[in-house]
């Protein structure tokens, strides 16, 4: 039990500082934060974490080499373990002592120096280090961001969670506490307020601050992560987050998560991403989303979701003028034109549905357009005969009110205050 959970850890630490193989210097930091309890390991923390560096590039999932198996598979108790990390960390000196006299050598030659070889990276391992995709740099997302029409308390807050990240970074480097530590973050807001999108963001956002060595992203409901039989919701879900990381594994409605009865499995759903998030923080940030109140419900129902889930950015429906850019948006990539007075009966619609609890935001302003052009390209067939002429534009009279989008009510999981007449 001991060996396997070192090797999880040691892997988990390869992945996290992008490394292309699990080397022994994992296995000793995966030592040392199994045993942060005991002094006489505890001492040797810093010094196993300073190994870790500095960080590599790799994408690929990191190879355990043999000489870290052989490792491994000495340690079968505490003692074994603590021989083996100072060993180790003998090792990365005796490689230090040696770049500062002679210049780099290879970590295989720091542990051969020690009476045993260690093999280099394999091949496959170099080379997907050599073809790893550039990291985007913070200013280049944050453009992304920016250029999203509206939203801008949640910039203000996603901007506010990158400084705290990085700032808590500075101070692990320094061996100073952090400050409400932690990448996973709580959604709320109505649909189509672009919850997806900034999560999306916030994957690339973590990978180019080095806060996650990679940008992942897994978009999930309920229905990916909750099966019919006891058991097998903690294996659906596992799977889930193996697939995920290092990335963001995003949660959208995950209240309807919260278990209604005894034999609801969202109970094994939640309390495997618990699990989770605490096991696999150094490569995995989890985001769940849905509405305010029910949210709120959602996370205060499991005390490991409210240890874990701290920080909430809320986002605001859009108001008619940003909804009328994001129809705009519609109709301009699609090579269309607004006729004379079709802005105005865009801004109508949408001043008529906003502030409704069924109103979709982006998602009905995308709704009207695509209705819109239905009627555009019905009129055109209207004598038979298509021409590219008449697919240009759209009028006032083919905006009308979408009754299914803005008038049937949205089943919510729930309770909501009744619509206002």
């Amino acid at each position: 039990m001991l060996r396997a959970h070192l090797e999880d850890a040691a892997t988990s630490a390869a992945k996290a500082w992008s490394h292309g193989a699990v080397e022994p210097r994992h296995v000793a930091y995966a030592i040392t934060r199994h045993f942060h309890d005991r002094p006489d390991f505890a001492e040797f923390a810093e010094q196993a974490k300073a190994g870790l560096s500095p960080r590599g590039v790799a994408t690929a999932t990191p190879q355990t080499t043999p000489a870290t198996d052989e490792v491994l598979q000495a340690i079968d108790s505490p003692e074994e373990a603590m021989a083996k990390l100072v060993w180790i960390l003998g090792g990365i000196e005796a490689q230090k002592a040696r770049s500062d006299q002679d210049g780099p050598t290879s970590v295989a030659e720091a542990t051969e120096a020690e009476g045993e070889t260690q093999p280099a990276q394999d091949a496959d391992t170099d080379v997907a280090a050599e073809n790893a995709p550039e990291i985007e740099t913070v200013a280049e997302v944050l453009a992304d961001l920016d250029a999203m029409i509206g939203l801008e308390s949640v910039k203000e807050q996603v901007r506010r969670v990158i400084a705290v990240v990085q700032a808590n970074q500075v101070r692990e480097d320094a061996g100073l506490p952090t400050v409400n530590p932690g990448l996973h973050l709580v959604f709320t807001g109505p649909p189509g307020t672009g919850k997806t999108t900034v999560a999306r963001i916030m994957a690339r956002l973590y990978a180019a601050i080095g806060a996650l060595p990679g940008s992942g992203f897994t978009e999930v409901d309920r229905s990916d992560l909750v099966a019919g039989y006891v058991g097998q919701t903690a294996i659906k879900t596992a799977e889930v987050i193996r697939r995920t990381r290092p990335g963001v594994l995003f949660v959208d409605e995950a209240y309807s998560l919260t278990p209604g009865h005894a034999s609801d499995f969202g109970s094994e759903a939640i309390a495997t991403l618990v699990k989770a998030m605490e096991d696999h923080r150094d490569d995995l940030a989890v985001i769940v989303a849905g509405y305010g109140a029910e949210m709120r419900d959602f996370v205060a129902s499991n005390p490991g979701l409210r240890s874990r889930l701290k920080s909430f950015i809320d986002f605001p429906d859009y108001d008619p003028g940003e909804l009328g850019e994001i129809f705009a948006g519609f109709v301009g990539n699609a090579g269309l034109e607004l006729a004379e007075g079709a802005a105005e009966r865009v801004y109508e619609l949408f001043e008529r549905g906003r502030g409704r609890t069924d109103f979709g935001n982006a998602r009905f302003a995308r709704s009207l357009f695509e209705q819109a052009y239905a009627r555009v390209a019905l009129r055109a067939a209207e004598d038979g005969v298509v021409e590219l002429s008449e697919l240009t534009e759209i009028t006032p009279e083919d905006l009308e009110w979408v009754e299914p989008d803005v008038e049937a009510p949205r089943k919510r999981i729930g309770f909501e205050p009744p619509t206002p007449p």
